[in-house]
């Protein structure tokens, strides 16, 4: 299984979970960041798992890679108001505020999607867009 990491549009062949967690711990010291994990086929792209992160802010996105369905991250569905977020292309987007999760959350996640080969994680509330 051979994973790539795009860090603010960087590629990186993630062959490893220690290299994982050190590409993890280079983006954890960023204040902005987006962060795209892969599973490379031979065939296609498989599915991905997408972190966008403004300090305290931050959001996942899961694509399955096969059907199109993706999906967004749910926090706390009280939360009003939007975050803004800025892409590798210097784009800036901005996404409601209830789809943010903890920074730690979104590792972990990262973490959990290289062990299963790109299943979506578990550990985070998941809503299909």
């Amino acid at each position: 299984m051979r994973m790539e990491l795009n860090l603010h549009g960087e590629p990186h062949v993630m062959d490893s979970l220690l290299a994982l967690e050190q590409a993890l711990q280079q983006a954890r010291a960023l204040a902005q960041c987006e962060l795209w994990l892969t599973l490379a086929t031979d065939a296609e792209q498989g599915p991905a798992l997408c972190l966008l992160r403004n300090g305290g802010n931050a959001w996942l996105m899961y694509l399955s890679g096969q059907d199109d369905l993706s999906f967004h991250s749910l926090g706390d569905e009280e939360a009003d108001g939007v975050c803004s977020y800025l892409l590798s292309n210097g784009q800036v987007d901005e996404y409601p505020e209830a789809w943010c999760v903890e920074v730690e959350h979104c590792q972990r996640a990262f973490v959990a999607f290289f062990r299963t080969g790109g299943a979506r994680p578990a550990g985070i509330a998941w809503e299909a867009d």
